[in-house]
C-alpha cells in the first residue's frame, strides 16, 4: 500500500503545475507529446527504480521475510519496483486529468483506497459480484499482494503443516509468545 500510494504522490502533483508550460510549448511547436512523455519517464527513472529498491531492503529485512531461498529477496524487489512504476503510471493519469492540484490530492485516496477491496486484504476474491469482477481485474494492488503472498509462502512449511493430527490446524500466531504473556 505504501509503495503505491509512493508512487501515485511522487507524480501527480507534478504535471498540475507544468500544465501551462507544457501546453504553450506543445502549441507553439516547440516539442511533440510524446518527446515530453518519454523524456519524464527516462529522467524519473533512476529515482523509479531507487525509491522502492530502498523501501523494499529495509521492509524485506525488518519483517524477516522468507530468507529459505536466495531468489526470493529479487523477486519481491521486482514486485515492488514494479507496483511503484504501476502507481506512477495511476499518478500520470490522474495529474494529468485533473489540472486542479487541490482536486487532485482529494481525488487521489478516493480512486485508490476502492481498489484495495479487490486486493484481497479485506474481501475474498471469490465473494465479489460478477459485475465488479472487470474492476477487480484492473485493480494494480491485486497483483502486487498477489505476487507478494506467492513468493513469501510458497515452498514454505510451517510446524503445523506437518503434525499427522488432522484436527490440528493452522495458526502461526497461536504459539507466539509476545513479551506481554512472558
Amino acid at each position: 500500500i505504501n509503495n503505491g500510494f509512493s508512487g501515485v504522490n511522487n507524480v501527480n502533483l507534478i504535471f498540475p503545475m507544468e500544465r501551462p508550460v507544457f501546453l504553450r510549448e506543445v502549441n507553439n511547436n516547440m516539442y511533440t507529446v510524446s518527446a515530453y512523455f518519454w523524456s519524464k519517464i527516462f529522467s524519473e527513472l533512476p529515482m523509479s527504480l531507487l525509491m522502492p529498491t530502498l523501501q523494499g531492503v529495509v521492509v524485506y529485512f525488518a519483517l524477516g521475510l522468507n530468507m529459505n531461498e536466495w531468489y526470493k529477496f529479487p523477486i519481491f524487489l521486482s514486485s515492488s519496483i514494479l507496483c511503484y512504476n504501476a502507481f506512477t503510471g495511476f499518478g500520470y493519469i490522474l495529474g494529468t486529468s485533473i489540472s486542479n492540484k487541490q482536486v487532485s490530492v482529494i481525488l487521489t485516496p478516493v480512486l485508490i483506497v476502492p481498489t484495495m477491496l479487490f486486493a484481497g486484504f479485506f474481501v475474498n476474491q471469490e465473494n465479489i459480484p460478477k459485475f465488479l469482477l472487470p474492476l477487480r481485474e484492473l485493480a494494480v494492488f491485486k497483483y502486487s499482494f498477489q505476487a507478494y503472498m506467492i513468493n513469501e509462502f510458497t515452498d514454505q512449511q510451517l510446524d503445523c503443516m506437518t503434525d499427522p493430527n488432522p484436527i490440528m490446524s493452522c495458526d502461526p500466531l497461536g504459539d507466539f509468545n509476545s513479551p506481554q504473556s512472558l
